[in-house]
């Protein structure tokens, strides 16, 4: 057979039923009827659109084999040549992981610190993405704070793995702080997720994006900013991303990938912030400027409350008051010290359906009475009380944890599991930590204790 015809064939283009009908004919003759190699021509030849592509795709491996030069960077704003090659954005500061509360509140104070004259920080969040469907969306795992002295010099990116953190006082002031910015891209579904997940409404969110249209105008080459945009056309850098978002973020321990990944969005979001804000808005959306979203009212929680009584300013109030008072409340406090600080009410269940035992005793429990004191007073048996009460609470009820009577050494295992490895400890290992009760106290002390934790991160 002939080279030409052969190479003809052998194209890609060329139809499979044509390929079946030649190969018999070329076992059986050497010469190829001249119709049958034209239809092999015109199959394997390429279209029009077929030539633009392969001539475009030759033009770009010539520009992307030419020398590349940091004078080819267009002006902010102008889409960059093909050329340019821009260098990765990096991070080389401090990181703080912190997993438990007191980790985060030692964050804080080296955050407060930091951002005294610099207020404004990055911020980013991730979550366990579910695959399952219908699951639902997962709660915010990972809270991503990045802060920096006005120079640069001093930087440090804190990663709040809330998930076994809690949502502490200390955390709930600096998201609820209107002094303090939050700023990053898609910030306000950002803030909205977190609210959902936790109910806490952050104020001062500055959306990256808007100050981008503002400032720099559309974005060239696509129909919308985005944190990578404005790296590559603002800060002449190229943001790395990959599957890692994807990743499971509540795993026992954040590996090195995750812990850069995450860092990076945070520092990014700081270093966009800060370049933008230095330049001039084209076309104001606001009239004098765009600064944050509307601010949230102000919302001052039960537990700020509690955080405030100890003040000085709190002390000096309560002295004002008149002497009786004083006395009912010193009162109130000492039966409060007794029975220690409630739990929320469980906001995943609509309608709470006790039966009379479990009302007689959930009243007594809510009145300040131990489960021995109310055992005592109805005649039953501890376990018992116990097992009424543990039901009332699973149906959603507040309560004491302190009036359970669970020794503090249970507690203190319990989380420091969930705080180690981000899930409770399994029963059979509560249970040999719990030698000096039954097996039945022990397991009903291990629901108390998981519940609890479920009411905290509601």
């Amino acid at each position: 057979m002939p080279r030409r015809v052969r190479a003809r064939l052998a194209s890609r283009r060329l139809a499979p039923a044509l390929r079946a009908a030649m190969s018999p004919i070329a076992k059986r003759a050497r010469r190829i009827p001249r119709s049958l190699v034209d239809a092999a021509d015109a199959l394997a030849a390429p279209s029009p659109a077929a030539l633009r592509d392969r001539n475009e795709d030759d033009g770009r491996r010539a520009i992307q084999n030419s020398e590349k030069t940091a004078e080819a960077l267009a002006p902010v704003g102008d889409a960059l040549p093909r050329a340019v090659t821009l260098e990765d954005l990096t991070y080389d500061g401090e990181i703080i992981v912190a997993s438990t509360a007191s980790e985060l509140d030692d964050a804080f104070d080296r955050l407060e610190a930091l951002t005294g004259d610099e207020p404004t920080c990055g911020f980013d969040m991730e979550w366990k993405v579910t695959w399952k469907k219908g699951a639902g969306e997962a709660k915010t795992s990972l809270v991503q704070i990045a802060a920096a002295s006005a120079d640069l010099t001093r930087a440090l990116v804190v990663l709040a793995r809330v998930h076994t953190t809690g949502v502490t006082p200390r955390l709930k002031r600096w998201l609820r702080d209107a002094a303090i910015g939050k700023t990053g891209f898609n910030v306000r579904g950002d803030a909205r997720k977190f609210e959902r997940d936790y109910g806490v409404v952050a104020a001062r969110v500055v959306e990256l994006g808007m100050m981008a249209r503002e400032r720099v105008g559309a974005c060239p080459g696509a129909n919308t900013w985005s944190l990578a945009r404005v790296c590559e056309h603002v800060l002449k850098k190229n943001l790395p991303k990959d599957k890692t978002r994807m990743s499971n973020w509540e795993r026992d321990a954040l590996n090195p990938d995750q812990i850069k990944y995450a860092a990076m969005d945070a520092w990014a979001s700081l270093l966009a912030y800060r370049a933008l804000k230095s330049i001039a808005p084209l076309d104001s959306v606001h009239g004098a400027g765009y600064e944050c979203e509307p601010l949230p009212e102000p919302v001052v929680s039960s537990e700020d409350e509690d955080e405030e009584s100890e003040d000085d300013e709190a002390g000096e109030e309560r002295n004002e008051e008149k002497a009786e008072d004083v006395a009912s409340d010193d009162d109130d406090d000492d039966e409060e010290d007794a029975r220690g600080e409630i739990t929320m009410q469980s906001t995943r269940v609509a309608m709470i359906d006790l039966t009379t035992e479990e009302s007689l005793v959930y009243d007594k429990h809510v009145a300040g009475q131990t489960l021995s004191a109310i055992a005592e007073d109805n005649a039953m048996d501890f376990q018992d009380t116990m097992d009424t009460l543990v039901m009332a609470i699973r149906k959603g009820c507040s309560f004491y944890f302190k009036l359970l009577e669970i020794p503090p050494h249970l507690t203190s295992y319990f989380y420091e599991h969930v705080s180690a490895h981000g899930t409770p400890p399994k029963l059979v290992n509560f249970t040999e930590r719990a030698a000096e009760m039954s097996a039945a106290r022990a397991k009903s002390s291990a629901i108390a204790l998981a519940l609890k934790l479920a009411r905290e991160r509601e």
